[in-house]
């Protein structure tokens, strides 16, 4: 056979396979395209948030956060407490089905002195609105000593908004 004609036909064959592919890609075909499409709760939200009393539902404190919900379900999220009293909180969401959804996370607690006085997990509960907008929710929380005990429940509700840029 000859080698230049075998050459010639292996690259038709390449620049085909790959027209094809990106072909299927730009018009949205294919599983790739359809397991990592977009979900409504991707982007960036700002919370209203109330912690309550577990026991009694008196308010304790209200404060504002923000949240970056990312394609994968990585989750990033911030409040407008002292930075010097805890971190950022890093987790994951998921879609539990409908406009339902769970996000857990935790972030680090810090004493007056700045010295680690623990950790926090988080658990939320969250509800996408029809319009894609807001979302309200649920959570659920344990303070954490730095021996891993817990040593207190937080409980609360969110209401959030998208931010759009």
């Amino acid at each position: 056979m000859n080698p230049i004609r075998s050459l010639q036909t292996l690259s038709l064959v390449s620049v085909t396979a790959a027209a094809t592919l990106f072909l299927m890609q730009a018009c949205g075909g294919g599983a790739w395209a359809d397991e990592h499409a977009a979900d409504p709760i991707e982007g960036v939200w700002e919370s209203g948030v109330t912690i309550t009393d577990c026991t009694s539902g008196a308010v304790l404190r209200t404060f504002k956060g923000e949240g970056l919900f990312q394609r994968g379900g990585a989750l990033t999220a911030d409040n407008s407490l002292p930075p010097t009293t805890r971190s950022t909180a890093f987790g994951q969401w998921r879609k539990l089905s409908g406009q339902s959804y769970t996000a857990s996370a935790r972030f680090l607690r810090f004493n007056a002195d700045g010295s680690l006085a623990g950790s926090q997990r988080v658990q939320r509960t969250l509800t996408l609105a029809a319009d894609g907008n807001t979302l309200t929710g649920t959570i659920t929380a344990q303070v954490i000593d730095n021996a891993g005990v817990v040593i207190a429940p937080v409980c609360g509700t969110e209401t959030s908004t998208r931010i759009v840029f």
